[in-house]
């Protein structure tokens, strides 16, 4: 019975552990998919705005880089998800974090 116990519980804790790795995956590659795809579009706006392609890019890259290293998955999917006030905060925040490049 103690065995039986013992192997069930290692399998959950096991199964856990799986899951919990996929999880983080998950986390990680919307993170990336968010800053390339946040990295686009903000470079093609601050382009049109007449930036030159390597600046735009790099204070781009700097902003999603902020946002990604603060804000879970969860968080940066409700910025892409609405044209908000809130959204708009975020990524004013991470500009001018970025001001100094």
């Amino acid at each position: 019975m103690t065995v039986r116990l013992l192997i069930a519980g290692g399998v959950m804790l096991t199964m856990m552990a799986g899951c919990s790795k996929s999880k983080e995956s998950a986390e990680d590659s919307f993170k990336e998919s968010f800053r390339r795809s946040f990295v686009n579009s903000c470079a093609d706006s601050a382009m049109k705005g007449g930036l030159k392609e390597d600046d735009a890019k790099g204070k781009c890259e700097c902003a999603a880089n902020y946002l990604v290293s603060r804000y879970s998955a969860a968080e940066l999917s409700k910025i892409t998800a609405a044209d908000s006030p809130e959204r708009k905060k975020l990524i004013e925040e991470a500009v001018k974090s970025c001001k100094s490049m």
